[in-house]
């Protein structure tokens, strides 16, 4: 059985994405950076795919990054 999708995960992708690097993340989210690694890592596990590329620069979205940012973009504002 598939391991089931954690929408805290999502929310730390998508503070990433919004924010432009795990550091501005990770202090927006008032969190240490290793756990915005940490929940980033989980969420591509569970969904078998890479959504960053590692540089030494930085973060940088994957084709599949941005198709999973697209398609969540705007769901934090429906929930609330």
């Amino acid at each position: 059985m598939a391991e089931p999708l954690e929408w805290s995960d999502l929310q730390y992708f998508l503070a990433v994405v919004e924010r432009g690097s795990i550091g501005a993340a990770a202090q927006a989210l008032q969190v240490n950076h290793s756990t915005v690694l940490r929940r980033i890592a989980n969420l591509e596990r569970t969904l078998a795919v890479r959504l960053f590329d590692r540089l030494p620069r930085g973060y940088a979205l994957t084709a599949r990054g941005h198709e999973l940012a697209a398609s969540i973009q705007g769901v934090p504002e429906q929930l609330d």
